[in-house]
């Protein structure tokens, strides 16, 4: 027992005091006003501006248009160039490159940060829903404008890293989303086996 104890007093050192927060979700936006509205009301914190990435994400996989917009407006300046996708700005052509390329791979990647969905059930949802972050003495500073959280991950073992910046507006964009894309659980197959 004092084994146990111990290794927990050591878990505890080296992870740092976790700290958790929820994000719900009313609706998915389906206009850039509805997203810019979203966005106002949320992204003052370090996780509202990663839920927005990831809601920016999952309308890019159902509106390509739009969703490219909505990566702009929710990523961080150093992460984009000029361009005419929206405000005279666009992604990087490797980080838009790699989003598409993670997500026609993954497809079910985007829905696995969304509170219900699972590789059981396919990755499927219902708004409302929420998403759970965390953050721990590591994570940098709120103070500072530069914020590291994790976000839940219902097709992986652990939440996943997201790095994000404030601008001077006071909202939080992605700075560094690499691992928000990166293959997760496979949804599970039901067999139908009637031989």
């Amino acid at each position: 027992m004092k084994k146990i104890a111990f290794l927990l007093v050591i878990a505890f050192f080296f992870v740092g005091v976790v700290n958790s927060q929820v994000v719900e979700i009313k609706k998915m936006p389906t206009t850039i006003d509805e997203f810019l509205e979203m966005r106002d009301n949320i992204a003052n914190t370090p996780e509202g501006g990663a839920t927005m990435f990831i809601i920016a994400l999952k309308i890019y996989q159902e509106n390509p248009e739009l969703g490219a917009q909505c990566l702009v407006i929710s990523a961080d300046r150093t992460r984009l160039q000029s361009g005419s996708v929206y405000k005279g700005f666009q992604l990087m052509p490797n980080d838009f490159s790699r989003i598409k390329s993670q997500l026609s791979q993954y497809p079910y990647v985007v829905n696995s940060y969304f509170k219900g969905a699972t590789p059981e059930n396919g990755y499927t949802f219902n708004f409302p829903t929420q998403m759970d972050f965390s953050s721990n003495d590591y994570s940098g500073s709120v103070e500072e404008g530069d914020f590291k959280v994790f976000v839940q991950c219902y097709g992986a073992d652990n939440p996943r890293p997201i790095r994000l910046i404030r601008n001077d507006k006071g909202y939080w964009k992605a700075k560094e989303w690499s691992s928000i894309i990166m293959g997760i659980r496979k949804p599970v197959e039901e067999i139908d086996d009637d031989l």
